[in-house]
Formats: structure tokens, sequence, C-alpha cells
């Protein structure tokens, strides 16, 4: 197979890590990011994404259109108006991936079809055993996503049944390799400036996993007692109860209490409780791994977020982060069927597009939200230099 050829030149062609300035433990903790396992699961999932994409598109009975050249209107047509969303991302992907050619507006299928799952699947398991989470959850996407284009049924309901929850649990993992980064990346940035008697609120908890990896660490490098509240929030009924379930015993030593929470809301009328009603200053840190993206209105949600910070207390994002906001990227597939991830105000400087952004929407976000010494960690930039395909980030902002 060419791409396996060429994903294994790269791996030999890939260098020592990079120094990203995050002093000696944060730099060892990271460097894993770098190493050959690693980089093979990112590049065969990104592959074997591609070819997921392409046979939806064959399944969606595109292949003859796309052998005569069709446009987008061409190809959804006949499906429920809520496919456009979908096909403006998947058609430019498969482009970008060349699996599709472009020709004017036109996009063309040519030659056979490439779809060996199977090959890409096995070279993932050889590089990195045991990290098979991902495809898991790709086939179950292209088993469960056809009614959303063929009878307009909801992404939220194809893809968040109870047949596919089991697998959105084992991603959010911090053993799934393609997804520690999100975790690990978000909790160097909120060690770096905790203080004592912290009071922290975790929005979008999910499955607990930055929870875990924070009370594991925490009590490793000696900072537990340094957290006097840990908040943590979802707007899942089915993750919170979970959570308050299971998180006292799998991240002991944090000082749980659990609220529901969804950010598009104000926050003085969802029955919180604990004192988490609207007034200023009630946290020193306020934690969010990829949550924000989905905020309806950005804007006031950073604003009412930063409300509920102290003076001098930190937003933490931790955030997929697009090299260029034109250029559609393996990991919003799963997204794009979902319309707490498409349906948001769009700005054309804070919010120029719907889901992931890049490091300098984001900066240019939380300045104008009212957020101040903005920092990356690492330096996203520097790291997507390094390594292109790399796409994850976090940011530490104050209030």
């Amino acid at each position: 197979m060419r791409q396996i050829q060429q994903i294994q030149q790269r791996l030999r062609d890939f260098g020592e890590p990079p120094d990203l300035g995050l002093g000696e433990r944060s730099q060892s903790q990271v460097s894993v990011f770098f190493t050959r396992p690693f980089l093979a699961l990112h590049y065969a999932t990104e592959l074997y994404t591609a070819r997921v994409v392409l046979a939806l598109a064959l399944e969606l009975g595109w292949e003859l259109k796309l052998r005569k050249g069709a446009t987008l209107d061409e190809l959804i047509e006949d499906f429920a108006p809520q496919s456009r969303t979908a096909a403006e991302w998947m058609l430019p992907f498969l482009v970008e991936e060349e699996l599709l050619n472009m020709d004017g507006d036109r996009y063309c299928l040519k030659g056979e079809p490439e779809l060996d799952l199977e090959g890409r699947r096995a070279f993932a398991d050889s590089e990195a055993p045991g990290h098979g989470a991902n495809f898991e959850l790709l086939d179950a996407v292209l088993r469960q996503v056809k009614p959303f284009f063929t009878e307009g049924k909801s992404g939220e309901q194809l893809l968040f049944d109870l047949t596919i929850f089991p697998l959105w649990l084992a991603f959010f993992r911090n053993e799934n390799l393609n997804y520690y980064p999100n975790n690990l990346l978000t909790l160097i940035a909120l060690r770096e400036g905790l203080p004592p008697n912290a009071r922290v609120m975790e929005l979008g908890g999910g499955a607990g996993s930055f929870a875990q990896l924070l009370a594991r660490d925490a009590a490793e490098a000696g900072y537990l007692d340094r957290i006097s509240e840990y908040r943590f929030t979802d707007i899942a009924p089915a993750f919170l109860r979970k959570a308050q379930r299971d998180l006292r015993e799998k991240a002991p030593g944090l000082p749980f209490t659990f609220s529901g929470l969804d950010i598009n809301k104000p926050f003085d009328c969802q029955n919180l409780g604990g004192g988490l009603d609207g007034s200023d200053g009630l946290f020193d840190a306020i934690v969010g791994i990829n949550v924000l993206h989905v905020a309806t209105d950005l804007q006031d949600v950073l604003r009412r977020l930063r409300g509920l910070l102290k003076p001098g207390g930190r937003l933490i994002l931790g955030e997929c982060m697009k090299p260029d906001l034109a250029r559609p990227i393996y990991m919003e597939f799963f997204f794009k069927f979902v319309k707490s991830f498409t349906e948001v105000t769009l700005d054309p400087d804070l919010r120029p597009c719907s889901g992931f952004l890049t490091p300098e929407v984001w900066e240019k976000a939380l300045l104008a939200a009212g957020f101040s010494r903005i920092k990356q960690v690492p330096d996203i930039r520097s790291v997507m230099e390094a390594c292109p395909t790399f796409y994850v980030g976090a940011m530490a902002a104050e209030a």
C-alpha cells in the first residue's frame, strides 16, 4: 500500500522530539507524542478516516455521479437538507486526501476506489497495539449515520445511542493515545498556575478522563492539597450520573462536587446549587476540553465564564487546533453530524466558522471577551511546524 509506505518513510524521517520549553517534567510527559507508536497511530487514523468517508459516499450511491463529475448540489439533491453541512466537509476532505479530484466545482472519482480498511487497521495494530478505539468508533459511525442523509434523522440520535455510548467512553480515555494529548496539555496549563486552596470547575467533564489524570498527576507531584473544590459539570445526565457513581474511586483525593451545566444557558437559572448562581469570582480556574467550540455564541459564553472567575483566575481550554480554517482535518468527521458543532453564531473575525478554530482565532476571541495574558501550552504553531498534522493545544487566559 502506497500510503502505508509513505507513513513508514515519515516515521523514519522524524527526528528528535522538539524542545517545547515546558520544563523538564512536562517535556518528559509530552515526549510520548513524538514516539513512533503515537505518530503511526495518528497517521493511520487519518488514512482510515478518509477511507470511511469514501465508503460512506459510495454507500449513499454517489459513485456514478462522481465518475461523471458532480457538484455538491447534484450529489445531495435527493437527500435531507441537513446533508449539505456534512457533504460540504466530506468532499473537500476527500480531495485533501487525494481520493477525489476537483474539476472546477465538480468532484470526480477516477480509477478504482481504494477502500482497504483492514490493511490500515492492521498497520496501526502492529505499530500501536491495543489502541483500536478510534477505529471501532469510526466503524460505528459508518454503520449508523446513513439515515442522517436519507431520512433526515438527528446526528445526535444516531451517534450517541446506547449501542455506541461504550465506544465513546473507550475513545475518551487517557489510555487512548489518540485522545490523550487533549488531556495532558490541558493538565500542564492548569497546574502551572494553580494557587493554594484553588476552586476548579471543569466544563463538560464527560467520561471523567481529565479528572482522573489530574488526580493521578497531582498525587504523584504533591499538589493535590492545593485543590479545595473540583466542580465536575456536564450537560448530559448519563455522563453526570456516571461521574457521580465512579469518579471518587477513579480520581481519589479530588474534592468533588457535581452539577449539570449547559454553557449555552445563563448560569443563574440552571439550579446548580453550591453557590454557582452567576456571582462574580467563584473559581480560580475553569477548565474546558473540546467544549468551548460548541458554544452557540462564543463571545457571550466566554464573557460569562470570565465573570465566574476570581480576579487573576484562569480559563484553561484544551482544543483541537486547526492549522488553517479552510482545511478539513480528520478529527472533524465525528462531529459534522452534530448540531451543537455546526449550528453556531458566526463572526467574520472572532468566530469565522463552526467547529474547531486556529490558535490565532482563539486568541482573538479570548482577548475580545476581556481575557489577558494568554499563554499557549505549548507554542502551538511551533509544534505544527515540527509535526504538521499535530492538531492539539491548550491555552490559559487570565480574567
